[in-house]
């Protein structure tokens, strides 16, 4: 017997949707390959912190979290992968996989979680989405109640390839949320309203050139000549 589980046409999770390639689950971590080549994706098994499995449209997904804050999403899995890879991965790493629910209610209010760099938007117990921090290239304020994240290009769609309808892909390049003054989560402060307490959090985390409403700079007075 092999050591471990290969898959050809598992898909890495992104902002552009699924791109498929190979995945490999052996005694020392996990592997993922892009088809065609390109993009390649190696975890160590001791650099694995959590592992989740969640039932998405016709497949399940697989989500690994790792020790520098990193989560990566496989999905393309069947039903039956799931049993023999939950048992593969506790044996082998001590991680028990956890089960969570994709929520499908079509809400879009909820509360935001946080981890590593990974930020979850749950409706009731449910998740709704995550999107990785890591991808955030710029922050901001706008007003006092809206927080607005905008994205690096996704390199792994495929973008700066020529393609033609319908296989050219979409991706995410902007997300907001509104954070109401009354929310109890991030609370803020007579000088930091709940929204600012949430792009605080959010900048910390995120490869971002972060800017507010903070000014650069001030003028006591400006001495201004009108014609006549």
């Amino acid at each position: 017997m092999t050591d471990g589980h290969h898959f050809n046409n598992i898909s890495l999770g992104g902002r552009g949707g699924g791109n498929p390639g190979q995945f490999k689950l052996s005694s020392g971590g996990l592997a993922w390959k892009k088809q065609g080549g390109g993009k390649i994706i190696e975890v160590d098994k001791d650099d694995i912190t959590t592992v989740k499995w969640m039932k998405i449209p016709r497949s399940y997904q697989l989500g690994v979290g790792t020790k520098e804050g990193l989560f990566y999403r496989f999905f393309g899995f069947r039903e039956q992968d799931v049993s023999s890879l939950t048992s593969f991965i506790q044996k082998n790493t001590g991680i028990t996989p956890e089960e969570k629910q994709l929520s499908v209610s079509g809400h879009n209010w909820g509360g935001i979680e946080i981890n590593g760099n990974m930020l979850c938007f749950n409706v009731g117990s449910q998740e709704a989405f995550e999107v990785s921090l890591a991808d955030v290239s710029q922050t901001q304020m706008q007003g006092k109640t809206d927080v607005v994240l905008e994205f690096h290009l996704d390199d792994t769609t495929g973008a700066n390839e020529v393609c033609s309808l319908p296989d050219c892909k979409d991706s995410l390049m902007d997300l907001s949320f509104h954070v109401p003054t009354t929310n109890t989560q991030f609370v803020g402060d007579e000088n930091r309203t709940p929204a600012h307490m949430l792009w605080q959090e959010i900048s910390v985390r995120a490869d971002a050139d972060s800017s507010s409403e903070a000014a650069v700079v001030s003028f006591d007075g400006i001495a201004i000549l009108t014609p006549r």
